[in-house]
């Protein structure tokens, strides 16, 4: 089980018990210690967290800023709307049509899925990057930073949850 899929069950248990056989507060307390911007996200993303969306945004806005001026973006690119896109697909970034599952459904059975690689995502199971043509590939750049970081406070929380268990 990875830490998304952990972290996930702890944030939406009405339990949160921590003994022998209760485990769902280890995940939050390794995530919550990490302190950077890949926790913020999880939270927002997986945890539903409206409140924590406005600082995130306000921060991944001056990454994106900082980004910006050291890749000598053109002039007529806002950072602060590539930042608001690239954070909003990031959070959102489940394909409508096979809802996150990489195929096609089968007709009268929404649930069952069949082998056919679904046409909108590829098979990817996210949805394309909207934006305009020249913001695109700016936008889809920053969706892999997100991801990135992501993946680094993932990595830092499991290195945490190792640590404690003695690996």
């Amino acid at each position: 089980m990875n830490v998304i899929h952990k972290y996930t069950l702890a944030v939406s248990s009405s339990n949160l018990r921590d003994d022998a056989h209760h485990h769902s507060t280890e995940v939050l307390a390794a995530a919550a210690l990490c302190r950077d911007l890949g926790t913020r996200l999880f939270r927002v993303k997986y945890a539903g967290d409206a409140t924590t969306y406005p600082a995130l945004l306000e921060d991944w806005r001056t990454i994106v800023e900082g980004k910006a001026a050291v890749r000598t973006w053109p002039a007529d690119v806002s950072p602060r709307k590539v930042a608001r896109l690239s954070l909003n697909h990031w959070l959102n970034d489940v394909c409508p049509v096979c809802t996150g599952r990489g195929y096609e459904a089968v007709r009268g059975a929404p649930t069952v899925m069949s082998d056919n690689v679904c046409k909108a995502c590829g098979g990817t199971a996210k949805r394309a990057v909207e934006a305009k043509h020249n913001l695109i590939h700016l936008v889809e750049d920053m969706v892999e930073v997100l991801n990135a970081m992501s993946a680094h406070a993932a990595g830092k929380t499991m290195k945490r949850l190792a640590s404690e268990m003695e690996l």
